[in-house]
């Protein structure tokens, strides 16, 4: 049975662990950490979700340890998930005991899009869905960014880079600074540099679950 509370400790030890070797003292080395350690927190943020999915499908304990009641008892991760890619559009219908092959048919369970999907279908199995979207509302700005900059990171070339331009509106850049830099940027509404206003948005989101 998924504890959501073990889970969300898990996300934020990954969270803290990776922004600490943030550390570099060039442009060759930031470029090589950022990657890294941003697709590690991006990995960690869609396990909790895929877990706090699953949970709310086959059951499991929710993050003040009541427990969920489940849409599926005894569904197994594959079924569950076959279900949810239902739910968010991605499959054309779900049958009974209906499953995915593998991992790599899912799909990106923390992406904004489909946590607000997501819950929005779940809502009439969970009335806490209606928590969730309310405060998705504050946070998915924040969540957007992150994937969006951890994308271009991941996958480095001169129009991924480009595409930051739509969200660089958010963040204050010194004289020095690129685009490429944006992880330093400071955030306009709070003066806290990017990088740890995004981490420190997705924690706030899963604390105040």
């Amino acid at each position: 049975m998924r504890d959501l509370y073990h889970c969300r400790e898990r996300f934020n030890t990954i969270a803290d662990e990776y922004a600490k070797l943030y550390v570099y003292s060039n442009r060759r080395e930031q470029l090589t950490l950022s990657g890294g350690v941003l697709n590690f927190i991006w990995n960690a943020w869609n396990n909790y979700w895929r877990n706090f999915w699953i949970a709310h499908v086959s059951g499991g304990l929710y993050l003040d340890k009541s427990v969920i009641t489940p849409i599926f008892p005894g569904y197994n991760d594959k079924e569950s998930c076959h279900y949810l890619l239902y739910v968010c559009g991605k499959k054309n219908r779900h049958r009974p005991n209906d499953a995915i092959t593998g991992t790599h048919q899912e799909a990106t369970w923390g992406d904004p899009n489909n946590i607000a999907q997501i819950a929005m279908k779940l809502l009439p199995h969970h009335p806490n869905m209606n928590y969730v979207l309310g405060l998705l509302g504050h946070y998915q700005t924040h969540i957007q960014h992150f994937q969006r900059i951890r994308n271009s990171f991941c996958h480095l070339n001169n129009e991924n880079v480009f595409h930051l331009n739509s969200i660089s509106s958010y963040y204050s850049f010194g004289p020095n600074q690129l685009l490429i830099d944006i992880l330093e940027s400071t955030t306009i509404s709070n003066s806290t540099r990017c990088f740890d206003n995004m981490t420190d948005n997705m924690k706030g989101f899963l604390i105040n679950l």
